[in-house]
């Protein structure tokens, strides 16, 4: 299955970032906006957790190597 990576750098950027629920036909959606535009990732509840799991164990290392 081909894959495709998209990269934007918000290191200097201010953002906002929000998860709209997911309703009757469309799953939630997971936006990071800033002044690049937006980018949507369209999720199942497993899946954000995916991601949030993975945002919090770079923040807990981040605390050990302190």
């Amino acid at each position: 299955m081909p894959t495709t990576a998209f990269t934007v750098n918000l290191t200097a950027q201010s953002i906002d970032a929000a998860v709209k629920p997911a309703m009757h036909y469309t799953p939630a959606i997971l936006t990071v906006k800033g002044s690049f535009g937006s980018v949507e990732l369209m999720a199942d509840d497993d899946q954000l957790a995916a991601v949030a799991d993975a945002i919090s164990q770079h923040f807990k290392s981040k605390e050990k190597s302190a």
